[in-house]
């Protein structure tokens, strides 16, 4: 809104036009909005735009479907790293026309081994072998053996670990969500505890999948510190990993 200084000054908008306060007088820039929808010099732009929207979209899916996992185990940058990967993700669609293409289970299987906490990836602080299967609305991962010495690259102070599981079902194109419980049935382990052969952690969705949803796994490792009797955790975000380890 314009304001009259004096008797003749004025600073602001009026009728289109804006008067400065150093007394020049220039026209209201008219917004370029019809022209950016219209303009076939602007298509590429158009096209890019309306794909990082949709990555943008796909990555605050995932992070809310994962939030109870995320909240210990990411780093400051994974928001926009997350961003970044599904944009390129989106970019590997042949099936839609460039500023169409989208995320789905024909894509998603590109999402394996991104890493939340990028200040400790799973790869370089989890050794053990596994693998992992999934059967209507239950994610298992199979452990032929479990070392803490060998396995894990512990924090300084932590004594135990605890492996969690997390899963979720996500319609990219819908925007539904379906969490699974987070599943650590092994418990806290020592790191110098014995070896542990043939074990399962299985997370277990409330309903069973539909064929257009992409369900995610998730495999993270918390450390904790025995300190007269009791274990503390160790709240430290630059030593837990998170990392999607199943998608489809």
């Amino acid at each position: 809104m314009a304001s009259q200084n004096g008797i003749l000054g004025l600073q602001g908008t009026v009728g289109g036009l804006v008067f400065a306060r150093n007394g020049t007088v220039r026209q209201k820039q008219a917004s370029n909005k019809a022209a950016f929808n219209s303009a076939a010099s602007l298509a590429r732009t158009r096209e890019n735009a309306s794909e990082f929207g949709r990555a943008g979209t796909a990555g605050k899916l995932i992070r809310t479907a994962l939030r109870t996992l995320i909240s210990t185990a990411s780093d400051s940058l994974m928001v926009s790293r997350l961003t970044q990967k599904t944009r390129a993700i989106i970019g590997m669609d042949e099936a839609n026309d460039r500023g169409a293409r989208v995320m789905d289970k024909d894509n998603a299987l590109e999402l394996v081994g991104f890493d939340f906490n990028a200040a400790a990836s799973l790869s370089q602080v989890f050794f053990g072998s596994y693998t992992t299967a999934a059967a209507s609305a239950d994610l298992t991962i199979s452990l032929p053996s479990l070392n803490g010495l060998t396995d894990v690259a512990a924090p300084q102070g932590a004594t135990h670990f605890e492996l969690m599981l997390g899963s979720a079902a996500i319609n990219f194109e819908t925007g539904a969500i379906s969490q699974g419980a987070v599943a650590a049935p092994l418990g806290s382990l020592p790191l110098n505890g014995p070896v542990l052969v043939n074990q399962t952690i299985k997370a277990s969705l409330a309903v069973a999948p539909t064929a257009d949803d992409v369900v995610l796994g998730v495999l993270g490792v918390n450390f904790y510190q025995l300190l007269n009797g009791k274990q503390y955790p160790l709240n430290n975000n630059a030593s837990n990993p998170l990392a999607i380890v199943y998608a489809d």
